[in-house]
């Protein structure tokens, strides 16, 4: 499931960088975006791309994908 979201992550214009790791049927993205650009904005974006994602991953997925925001 990591590639259909990580191919819409990566066509967020503000994004600066993304890793992410998969395991034991757990995958974990972790993207960061320009300094200037406000959280609630970053968060819209994430969630576009998870939506515009939905239609590539699996139909029988337990949880549908979900993030937190976090402000260094």
């Amino acid at each position: 499931i990591t590639a259909p979201l990580e191919r819409q992550f990566g066509q967020m214009p503000s994004l600066k960088q993304m890793t992410s790791s998969s395991s034991g049927g757990s995958s974990v993205i972790t993207l960061q975006f320009s300094l200037d650009l406000s959280l609630d904005v970053a968060e819209q974006q994430v969630q576009a791309a998870i939506n515009a994602a939905a239609t590539f991953l699996p139909r029988d997925l337990p949880n549908p994908p979900v993030y937190s925001k976090v402000n260094p």
